[in-house]
């Protein structure tokens, strides 16, 4: 083929493509086929949106304040909020009668000030001598509160016992007192003291000689007292 008939064939060429049409459009099957996908596409992102808004609401309520957790003020959680009574708000008197071979009553401590205040667990008591006071060689044990002893109804708010301002009603409180073994015979009846929780001492002014000491049961053996807890005076 010469070369005249090479530039013929392409000029031909050239005509015959210029007559075959431009496809611009997407075919039928092609786009039902991307159209799915995007539906697909748009119905997980949509799950994904749901999803993360669900949560974010959740956090912020587990965040939020619990009112249903917040306890209400009670009467029993207002007394915790009282001050405890100090040795220098009270003032502690004796009532003791006789028995086989001990002597047994109580302590009344009344609060003498102008605040209320409250007492709470058992004090420690010690006996000291009259005219050294020096302490005496004791032995001291924990009993049950009077109104367990009389199984009576516990008194409200009890183990605390709230002490009234001066002139107030329910102003005092009582400690169960047991004594026993005070040696020698005869020996003159001692001062008591009265230890008051996270405070100082109180002396107890009077009653506890108003039955006399109790008999000494064992000359080598130390007096004995037991003492219950606070808990409120009948007599208040």
């Amino acid at each position: 083929m010469s070369t005249m008939d090479d530039k013929r064939l392409r000029t031909l060429l050239g005509e015959l493509a210029d007559e075959v049409p431009t496809h611009r459009s997407v075919p039928p099957a092609l786009e039902a086929r991307f159209r799915r996908r995007v539906a697909m596409n748009s119905v997980v992102i949509g799950t994904m949106i749901v999803a993360l808004g669900v949560g974010a609401f959740a956090t912020v309520r587990a965040l939020g304040p619990n009112k249903a957790s917040i306890a209400p003020l009670t009467s029993s959680s207002a007394a915790t909020t009282t001050p405890a009574c100090t040795a220098g708000q009270l003032r502690a008197i004796g009532s003791m009668t006789g028995a086989a071979g001990s002597r047994e009553g109580y302590i009344e401590l009344r609060n003498y000030s102008a605040k209320t205040c409250t007492l709470r667990g058992t004090p420690i008591i010690a006996l000291y001598d009259v005219s050294t006071r020096i302490s005496t060689s004791l032995i001291f044990d924990r009993t049950i509160a009077q109104w367990q002893a009389d199984a009576a109804a516990r008194p409200a708010g009890w183990p605390v016992v709230p002490l009234g301002a001066l002139g107030s009603a329910h102003n005092a409180a009582q400690v169960r007192i047991r004594w026993t073994n005070w040696c020698p015979q005869g020996r003159p009846a001692p001062l008591w003291r009265v230890s008051i929780p996270g405070s100082g001492m109180v002396d107890v002014v009077n009653g506890m000689d108003s039955a006399g000491s109790p008999p000494c049961n064992g000359a080598r053996l130390p007096s004995h007292v037991e003492v219950g807890p606070f808990e409120p005076s009948p007599a208040a």
